[in-house]
């Protein structure tokens, strides 16, 4: 994990992250112990001596992104906005291997939005990116939710970058990214207020869509937690809006798993974020939403009838459920 606190330290980080180079591939064959070079494929080490993963030896199918140039790219793009007092603190963390690099840049004031008036979320840009062969390099919204802590991240595809390792890397990305993150509150802010005027039809509803988004799975204690995070997030169990729901979702994944890395946890925002966001790039209907994953659970039990279920009661939730919205 590395941390900075203003641009200076980012520029700081950027040149300590770990740089990676290519090198050889040598496969053996054990019964006639014999040793030949694969020349299609390269291994990649970092410079600290951590094999990190094994690519095609072709630059049209694969290009060593470094880290550093990446963190470099963002610093640069921020320094673009002085004129808006932009200041920024964040991290980069790492995989044992270095094969996964998770960042978060965090913003200040000048990119904070407001769910209500005693809710405000800073804005910031959240960076991924690899060098196993199967990872792009990935930019997204990112946000934390001041009153609370919250983790959040890749809720509007408007507010997405991508590049694949099949192209060299291409720095202007990271400039289109923070200039995006920069010019979206009013949006941000519509989407939000938007969430909070769709309601599930009772808090085991909210649950139920929880699980079967698959949050459960980075928890130690599923169940506890996710009706622990309900609990400090629903306002009321009988109307709890997909706002709610996606603050529990982010509250567990924020506050209960501790020994989750946040490489494995990007993924776990990622789902969280349907609840804020569709197919269609809109705020899902959470009447149509639930439905369907009620019926979804439905047909699970049904077709896996020796499936536990969620908690002990959850099938005569699920008929009551359904009754309601027929």
């Amino acid at each position: 994990m590395y941390t900075f606190e203003d641009l200076d330290e980012l520029y700081e980080t950027a040149e300590q992250l770990p740089t990676v180079d290519r090198h050889d591939v040598y496969a053996r064959n054990e019964v006639i112990d014999e040793w030949t070079k694969i020349q299609y494929k390269n291994s990649l080490w970092t410079d600290d001596g951590r094999a990190t993963g094994v690519v095609s030896s072709s630059k049209d199918f694969y290009n060593v992104i470094q880290y550093g140039d990446i963190l470099e790219s963002a610093g640069k793009a921020i320094e673009r906005h002085r004129d808006k007092d932009l200041e920024v603190d964040g991290y980069i963390s790492l995989s044992p291997s270095a094969h996964k690099m998770s960042g978060y840049l965090n913003f200040n004031e000048a990119t904070t939005v407001y769910a209500s008036e005693d809710d405000p979320i800073n804005l910031g840009l959240k960076i991924r990116s690899g060098h196993s062969g199967f990872h792009a390099l990935k930019y997204d919204v990112g946000a934390l939710r001041q009153i609370c802590s919250n983790g959040m991240m890749a809720f509007s595809s408007d507010l997405h970058f991508q590049q694949t390792h099949n192209e060299p890397f291409q720095p202007g990305l990271a400039y289109n990214a923070v200039d995006a993150v920069i010019e979206s509150p009013e949006e941000i802010e519509r989407r939000l207020e938007t969430a909070q005027s769709q309601s599930f039809l009772n808090q085991d509803e909210a649950l139920i869509v929880l699980m079967e988004l698959g949050i459960d799975e980075y928890l130690e204690q599923p169940l506890p937690d996710l009706l622990n995070a309900l609990y400090d997030e629903v306002e009321d169990p009988e109307n709890p809006t997909l706002w709610e729901t996606y603050n529990a979702a982010t509250r567990a994944l924020t506050h209960y798993t501790e020994d989750v890395p946040d490489y494995e946890l990007d993924r776990g925002f990622e789902k969280a974020a349907t609840l804020l966001e569709n197919n269609y790039s809109e705020v899902p209907d959470a009447n149509t939403l639930g439905r369907q994953v009620v019926n979804q659970r439905i047909n699970t039990l049904v077709e896996n009838p020796d499936l536990e279920p969620h908690w002990e009661h959850e099938w005569d939730a699920i008929q009551q459920l359904t009754k309601s919205h027929h």
